[in-house]
């Protein structure tokens, strides 16, 4: 069955790993430890723990043996389709009823006094429900998830060995050319992306998602360093948090569904209660221990999301207060008809089975928010690569023809998105705008070992670009910074002399850097018109990014005046 990337919660009940026996196994027995608990025989008479917990251990077992059934003869082809709800609501009453059934018919054996199979039957179906439910969302998450990844590895790895073929061509010429061909090329491709995300500012919805692509290429590419490494290529350990990180994530934000954790702890404290209360006489305590109860849990999650840092501090004292609540709520009761100590240990086992909840509920949000955000990305990654194999081969004629230079190669590229970019065509853009990345990229990884880099050298290289446009005077002071701070500078500068050109049409910009070894402080003027409100969005996006947010723009003394601040 071909995965659904964003399934519905039903979807996700009825999938494939809706009744597993998988999630029975790790619940089982927590389930048969608590279950004494709520027995009236248990605590009335002072039974046996033992054998309380040999009757509740043949329920889940009666319970297991009957998902196994259900899983392999009831529900089948699960794999090919998804089960209806019907079939799954009554799995759940059925099995509810198996196991109420067993529990009931073992008490009198075992010697035992409690409640018969029939009375047991609205608190087992429901606590079914509820237990089925949350395995298959848990267990769908997981698993669909892991599905889904391994058909897009399968589906990437021929992509990635199609691109890597059309690589090969060009790996005899790349160190042969001249830095100064590749910077020109490389130069008139920068002015293409730009374009289009000028483009962006002006078009509609389509050209966006080009202007996107455009400013992630852009960014990329100024501080590759080694061949980007695609998810096919990543250790399973990239993908799936370990528990630890996990319950860190949980821990500090407000993930808990309040109004479903507070609908279960309700059900479930009620119908546990009218098993060992009498229901007209608790009713009213329960109401205000469940109406406090609700307090804590939505002022606690006000408290976390208004928290300035990240802390554990507001779960963990959410959880101190709700344990409170059940130790300090039963010393006021005054029914004769159980201590305050078993009222204490039903509030305390009803709080377990509720935290429980909250992190379950949290875990589901965490998982499913970051495992459909890589998936989304993997599906994104692939659209990507098919486009770019498909420009390859519009395009690998005209390569070969030139002897796979790669400098040509990059001005045919930069001349097709200028063409698609006048006739309006953004679509097409996409599979040259990763096609131009990939080859640009081999050539920076190869050329790396080659070609000197320095800020003073792409000084240079901006001279003999801009220069005949314009007057640029610029200066360089202070200690030599690392490599990744100067491809931040020069990107910088040379969005900011774009700006200045296009938007202000100066004739006179004035560069300066002063270096500290570990970060660039860049001015630029110049003596063009007011444009400090003028210029694609993405452009300015670019810059915040380039200076942590430091780039700042004013008109001062009838010039603009541009300052960033670059460290890595």
């Amino acid at each position: 069955m071909t995965m659904n990337y964003k399934p519905t919660a039903w979807e996700r009940i009825c999938g494939p790993w809706a009744i597993t026996l998988r999630a029975y196994l790790w619940t089982a027995p927590i389930a048969v430890l608590f279950q004494p608990i709520i027995e009236p025989g248990f605590w009335t008479k002072k039974e046996s723990f033992f054998a309380w917990l040999i009757v509740c251990a043949l329920g889940y077992l009666a319970f297991g043996a009957f998902l196994f059934i259900a899983n392999k003869f009831l529900i089948p082809n699960r794999e090919l389709k998804s089960a209806s709800v019907l079939a799954i609501l009554l799995v759940a009453v059925v099995g509810g009823l198996i196991r109420s059934s067993v529990v009931g018919t073992a008490i009198p054996v075992f010697g035992l006094t409690g409640i018969g199979a029939i009375e047991r039957i609205p608190f087992s179906v429901t606590i079914t429900l509820f237990w089925l439910i949350t395995t298959s969302l848990i267990m769908d998450s997981k698993y669909r998830y892991r599905r889904q990844l391994d058909e897009l590895v399968a589906a990437q790895i021929p992509l990635l060995g199609k691109q890597k073929d059309y690589l090969s061509n060009f790996a005899q010429s790349i160190p042969v050319g001249t830095k100064s061909d590749f910077d020109k090329s490389n130069f008139q491709l920068q002015n293409v992306f730009r374009e289009l995300i000028v483009k962006a500012s002006d078009s509609g919805a389509s050209w966006i998602l080009v202007a996107r692509q455009a400013y992630q290429t852009v960014m990329s590419l100024i501080f590759v360093q080694r061949r980007p490494r695609r998810f096919s290529e990543l250790p399973d350990s990239e993908f799936i948090a370990s528990p630890r990180d996990a319950f860190n994530i949980i821990s500090r934000t407000p993930l808990l569904n309040i109004p479903v954790v507070f609908s279960f702890y309700v059900t479930t404290l009620f119908l546990a209660a009218a098993r060992i209360l009498p229901i007209n006489e608790a009713a009213v305590p329960l109401a205000i221990g469940l109406l406090v109860n609700l307090m804590i849990l939505v002022v606690s999650k006000k408290l976390i999301q208004r928290g300035k840092r990240n802390s554990a501090f507001g779960y963990l004292n959410m959880l101190l207060i709700l344990t409170l609540l059940a130790i300090i709520g039963p010393t006021f009761s005054t029914a004769p008809y159980i201590t305050v100590f078993e009222l204490q240990v039903f509030a305390l086992a009803a709080t377990v089975i509720e935290i429980i909840w909250i992190v379950t509920t949290g875990l589901l949000q965490l998982s499913q928010q970051n495992r459909q955000k890589i998936i989304d990305q993997a599906t994104n990654e692939n659209d990507l690569l098919r486009l770019e194999i498909q420009y390859w081969e519009s395009i690998a004629q005209r390569a070969s023809a030139a002897n796979y230079s790669p400098t040509i190669t990059l001005d045919l590229i930069a001349s097709d998105l200028r063409q698609f970019l006048d006739l309006d065509q953004p679509a097409n853009c996409r599979g040259a705008i990763e096609c131009a990345s990939t080859l640009v990229g081999e050539v920076k990884l190869i050329r790396g070992s080659i070609d000197d880099f320095s800020i003073e050298s792409e000084f240079e290289r901006i001279m003999a670009t801009w220069g005949q446009e314009t007057d640029i005077l610029w200066t360089v002071s202070g200690e030599r910074n690392p490599e990744s701070v100067v491809r931040r500078a020069i990107t910088a500068i040379e969005i900011s002399i774009l700006r200045s050109l296009r938007n202000g049409g100066a004739t006179v910009i004035s560069i300066d850097v002063a270096n500290s070894g570990t970060e660039s402080e860049i001015t630029v003027t110049d003596n063009g018109l007011e444009h400090t409100g003028v210029g694609a969005s993405l452009g300015i996006e670019i810059l915040q990014e380039l200076s942590s947010n430091t780039w700042n723009q004013e008109r001062s003394g009838g010039v603009n005046k541009v300052t960033a601040k670059i460290f890595d």
